[in-house]
């Protein structure tokens, strides 16, 4: 699936300090257990060799993000958000087709990421783009709060 912007004016592009507010207020709306400002701080400082954090942008207002890593031959999604005012425009999709198009641009490598169990409509998208359970991690979440593990092989095409 090629990343193709749902609107005109949104741009994918690297997160910046700058971002961080609004980035922190989009984790917030979305997250019972957010991630703190504090990773968020010193993972922007850090040299990113394996780490990127890309926001999806609508003119000066950050609308969605995504965080993920690249290691060798596999990579892993470790978070995504929209500004729940903006959910459902296809923002989600667009962030997680721009972030493949980089995790896979010079090598089809395994992709993973968890899911809560509950969030259907991530696991929708998830398998929009080829990703299929492939285990459960129970807690993961919090007390009673399992999530899959999915998995997008190597070599499998995107199911859309």
């Amino acid at each position: 699936m090629t990343a193709r912007s749902p609107h005109p004016n949104l741009t994918f592009e690297p997160m910046h300090a700058d971002d961080l507010q609004q980035v922190l207020a989009i984790e917030n709306q979305c997250f019972e257990d957010p991630w703190s400002a504090t990773y968020f701080r010193l993972s922007l400082k850090r040299p990113r060799s394996s780490e990127y954090f890309y926001v999806a942008r609508r003119e000066q207002t950050v609308v969605g993000y995504i965080i993920f890593y690249i290691l060798h031959e596999e990579a892993q999604i470790l978070n995504i958000a929209v500004l729940p005012a903006c959910q459902r425009q296809g923002i989600g999709k667009y962030l997680l087709a721009s972030a493949l198009e980089m995790i896979q641009s010079d090598s089809d490598r395994e992709v993973f990421l968890e899911v809560a169990v509950g969030n259907l409509p991530a696991q929708y998208l998830y398998r929009e783009f080829g990703f299929r359970i492939c285990g459960i991690r129970k807690n993961y979440y919090g007390r009673y709060k399992d999530a899959y593990v999915l998995r997008k092989g190597a070599k499998e095409e995107d199911a859309t």
